[in-house]
């Protein structure tokens, strides 16, 4: 008997959405299963397995083993794709096998498989590596002070990507080059010749006229050997939110770190936090590739990005409104639509909130609207941990579209609106990270407090809320609503907008004072 399989709710509707890549690259073979929506995929499956494929024999050929191991890896993806059905599968091999003289042949075998893959180009791999960091940092395609860009690095284990942005996000990229700059290959060509390798980078760089053409300033960070000279950054800080997308690293930290990168042998590495065994051979020349590209272009900092070739190659494929969709609103607006019981009552919630907050900026404002958003994201869990279960989500989720501190103050805002004491910080949400930007400190706890109010008043009635508006007059704060809904007016609803009454007063005076006297009052009208 037949037995159909069918998935309840979130599973189904996560699954109707799915799409895959398979990543032929010169080190790694990696399967990704996304869901969710289109503007921002969701992995729910990611798999790799390190099989170095970028180390040629000495006519140019892939290697039989690693031929082999590569192919080991496929049947399993393939086996597992065929349990999804028909999901779309963008399946591509990218310097390794572009520049073997057996690649050719070795594609005809992956295709014996089943699979369809397809060899991008160098220009192609720079282009979709490009596209994923805009994707998850929509931010790199911005207008920059004359003579400066943004850049794109991708370290694959056989190539090296290089590509200029632009500040038209209809058409974001410029310059863009593909270098035979990999570890494995600079291995390859110079052994345990460090000094040779470097020399040979530092000419090959030297040979980009457009890569002197200004300053970068922002140097975006994709790859894994990369993200893992990030990773170790992040471990020897002891950094407090371990999320390496948009993880930031000054110029004299990154170099500083290269450099000495450069100088550990295999049994020095393997003793640093966060370093693969796979990856000892490799990182040094790595480090020195990176170091080269951040002395070649003075980038002022590094920026690491989640988001690399295959999220580039589902970015590409959308349409330019989809494309131009902000990527933290539209999976806000899926966390809602998925947990909330009314999705539409935080879009409500940011509307009534607009009168507390006219003077902020477009980040805050932003910040705002996804907070507003997700106000009830923690409605279906146990009323004494609905605070951490929204701030913990907010904090590990792979929110893209965002950097860390306003990561941090999106937590902070929720984890106020459930529990609501605005002297009392959370242990778990790293306030260090917002001592430089005090402001979204005050507008996680002013907004946290609002969205505390919006939700006890109106016990989430969208249409509640709808009927409601703010005004601010002198040490009041006025929330107006119909006659209709006096009744609503009740204790707990009075010391919510209260208390809020008192932080915003602080906020506009001194965050510190004590002695503000302000008060929260209901204006039923009609």
């Amino acid at each position: 008997m037949n037995t159909e399989i069918t998935y309840p709710g979130i599973a189904q509707d996560l699954l109707q959405n799915r799409r895959a890549v398979i990543d032929i690259g010169s080190n790694s073979v990696r399967l990704v299963m996304y869901g969710g929506p289109q503007r921002t995929p969701l992995s729910f499956f990611n798999e790799k397995d390190l099989c170095g494929l970028g180390t040629l024999d000495e006519d140019g050929a892939l290697r039989r083993e690693a031929m082999d191991n590569a192919l080991y890896v496929l049947e399993r993806f393939n086996r597992l794709l065929k349990e999804y059905g028909d999901l779309p599968v963008s399946t591509f091999a990218t310097a390794a096998i572009r520049e073997a003289t057996n690649g050719h042949d070795f594609i005809q075998e992956i295709c014996d498989l089943g699979l369809s893959p397809i060899i991008l180009s160098g220009e192609e791999e720079a282009k979709y590596a490009a596209l994923g960091v805009i994707g998850g940092t929509p931010e790199a395609v911005s207008r920059q002070d004359s003579g400066h860009y943004n850049l794109c690095g991708d370290m694959g284990g056989g190539s090296l990507e290089l590509t200029r942005f632009s500040d038209d996000m209809d058409k974001p990229l410029l310059d863009r080059v593909s270098l035979s700059l990999g570890p494995l290959r600079l291995i390859s060509m110079f052994g345990d010749s460090p000094a040779q390798a470097e020399h040979h980078v530092t000419d090959i760089l030297n040979s980009l006229d457009w890569l002197s053409s200004g300053t970068a300033a922002t140097l975006y960070a994709v790859g894994g050997a990369w993200r893992a000279i990030a990773k170790i950054h992040m471990a020897k800080m002891d950094y407090a939110l371990p999320i390496l997308h948009q993880y930031e690293i000054g110029q004299s930290d990154i170099l500083g770190l290269c450099a000495l990168i450069e100088r550990q042998g295999p049994l020095s590495l393997e003793k640093m936090p966060g370093v693969q065994k796979k990856r000892l051979n490799t990182l040094p020349h790595a480090a020195m590739v990176m170091r080269k590209v951040l002395e070649k272009t003075q980038a002022g900092k590094l920026v690491v990005s989640s988001g690399g070739v295959r999220e580039g190659i589902l970015f590409n494929s959308l349409s330019a409104e989809t494309r131009r969709q902000d990527p933290l609103l539209t999976m806000a607006r899926e966390y809602a639509r998925r947990y909330a019981p009314d999705p539409a009552f935080g879009e409500a919630v940011f509307e009534l909130t607009h009168e507390l907050f006219t003077e902020e900026t477009e980040q805050e404002r932003r910040i705002r609207q996804a907070a507003c958003i997700m106000c009830d994201l923690a409605a279906l869990h146990h009323p004494d941990m609905r605070a951490r279960h929204a701030s913990d989500i907010i904090l590990h989720s792979p929110l893209t579209g965002i950097d860390h501190q306003a990561r941090v103050a999106l937590a902070a805002t929720l984890y106020f609106r459930y529990r609501g004491k605005a002297s009392a910080w959370p242990n778990h949400i790293p306030e260090s990270l917002l001592s430089r930007t005090p402001r979204l400190k005050n507008l996680a706890v002013r907004l946290g407090m609002a969205l505390r109010f919006a939700a006890d008043f109106s016990s989430g009635s969208t249409q509640i809320i709808n009927s409601c508006r703010f005004q601010i007059q002198g040490h009041d704060l006025i929330c107006r609503a119909p006659s209709g809904l006096s009744a609503l007016e009740g204790y707990t609803p009075g010391k919510r907008l209260n208390a809020l009454a008192v932080q915003l007063q602080k906020d506009i005076n001194d965050p510190d004072s004590q002695e503000i006297i302000a008060h929260g009052k209901f204006n039923f009208f009609g």
